[in-house]
């Protein structure tokens, strides 16, 4: 069951890190499957990896001023190099070098921060042999000798998915099982070696026909340790809440949901990023989610000391900054107003007599509303005071038509990047969902 935290959390942290953040090349650990490196030197390169200015008190501070309710770090990419000492047969910073563990101090201090913990964990794994043996139709040895050579295991995984049919092979079934041994043992050993955690992030559910992920199961076990945990859609059809990636949907999905989104173009650390959002364009995406009841994840990628760019710092602070200055058009907040009533999105307070209009944009003359039947008892710009005027034009009040809201906003009260109308009604939101009607009585 879905946990009351999550709907309510509205902004959440996602935090790539790992080996490939020693900035030598893009795509966080893709360029194994794609024959950019091979997986021995890619391996090597994680001797590079410090961690020397890994603050995760620091981290949850500016989290927390950004206006995040959760965080989630990766402990695990597809690469298969674990962030905590795992004590399954695989690669582990923690276990190899200096570093030590990084999982349990960042879950220390988000606690302590007040966040809620979440930890991404990839199903697939690069590095387990039994895994991409029968993913790419390699045998263990031959990934063996593979490994000292730049591949595009992609194309090899492609070519033999679809020439040969494995699923009558008992030795390759065998393999399989002792992957989901180990897949299910690092899963327990994140979900109990640092106390309950509030939500897994799985993700890239690598598989082929005839070998897939037992996903019922794995939720009962996964609530078996925790009930309380929340899992995210990567789950087959057994996760809590929809994760739309990069793309901010039309319409909303069912129930909960989340935007996972870059601050640019990377998930992680290249030392190359550029195009980044600005904050306004942040913010305005991040008021879509508000309108149509979802969750923003936006993501930060920190370098191999574990310092956050600066530019990233300073998009979160700015997030930061307009939130605590919209805090009631932000938490405790439902979906808005259906599309086609307004030409911006909007929400609703949780008892529905309240509507907070988010203008990303400043119109010409003033903004109009459709289909509200309820008195107006004001409205006023949230965060600044102003009172706003208004009028209805239109409409035919004796056949419960009610027109159109136009209002019209100070120009010295427009925010900088969006700007938040609080619409207070005379009662819980009465919309007309009608055509329109003949009027032959005026």
């Amino acid at each position: 069951m879905m946990q009351p935290w999550f709907t309510d959390a509205k902004l959440g942290i996602f935090i790539h890190w790992g080996s490939y953040a020693v900035g030598r090349r893009g795509g966080e650990s893709w360029p194994i499957m794609n024959g950019e490196v091979a997986y021995d030197d890619y391996l090597k390169e994680m001797e590079h990896f410090t961690a020397e200015s890994y603050d995760p008190v620091a981290w949850a501070g500016l989290f927390k001023r950004a206006g995040a309710n959760y965080t989630v770090l990766t402990t695990k990419h597809h690469d298969g190099i674990a962030l905590w000492p795992t004590r399954r047969d695989g690669p582990s910073i923690a276990n190899q070098l200096p570093c030590g563990d990084l999982i349990g101090p960042y879950v220390e201090a988000v606690r302590a921060a007040g966040m809620k913990v979440g930890l991404y964990f990839s199903h697939t794994d690069w590095s387990n042999l039994d895994h991409f043996s029968v993913i790419t139709g390699k045998s263990p040895k031959e990934l063996r000798e593979l490994r000292s050579q730049a591949v595009n295991y992609g194309q090899i995984k492609r070519a033999h998915q679809e020439a040969y049919d494995l699923s009558n092979d008992a030795e390759v079934h065998a393999r399989w099982e002792r992957f989901l041994d180990f897949h299910r043992g690092q899963i327990e050993e994140i979900l109990t070696d640092y106390g309950p955690i509030d939500l897994i992030w799985f993700d890239v559910m690598m598989g082929r026909k005839g070998f897939g992920y037992p996903c019922r199961e794995l939720r009962e076990f996964i609530h078996g340790l925790c009930n309380s945990t929340v899992i995210n859609s990567r789950l087959g059809e057994y996760g809590d809440y929809e994760t739309p990636e990069q793309f901010i949907p039309v319409y909303p999905p069912e129930g909960a949901w989340e935007l996972c989104i870059t601050t640019n173009n990377t998930w992680s650390f290249t030392g190359r990023e550029d195009n980044y959002k600005t904050p306004t364009m942040l913010i305005g995406m991040f008021c879509e989610c508000l309108g149509m009841g979802g969750n923003m994840l936006l993501n930060v990628g920190p370098d191999k000391k574990g310092v956050i760019p600066s530019r990233q710092v300073a998009l979160l602070e700015a997030l930061g900054s307009w939130i605590r200055k919209h805090e009631e058009a932000v938490y405790g907040t439902i979906r808005g107003l259906p599309h086609g009533y307004a030409y911006h999105f909007s929400s609703l307070n949780k008892s529905r007599d309240t509507i907070f209009l988010y203008m990303a944009h400043t119109p010409n003359e003033a903004t109009d509303i459709k289909g509200i039947r309820n008195g107006i008892k004001r409205i006023s710009v949230l965060g600044h005071g102003a009172e706003c005027a208004y009028e209805r034009i239109g409409g035919a009040h004796w056949l419960n038509v009610p027109g159109v809201l136009s209002v019209k906003v100070p120009q010295e009260a427009f925010d900088e990047s969006v700007t938040v109308l609080k619409i207070e009604l005379d009662g819980a939101l009465d919309l007309y969902g009608g055509k329109g009607v003949e009027i032959d009585v005026n």
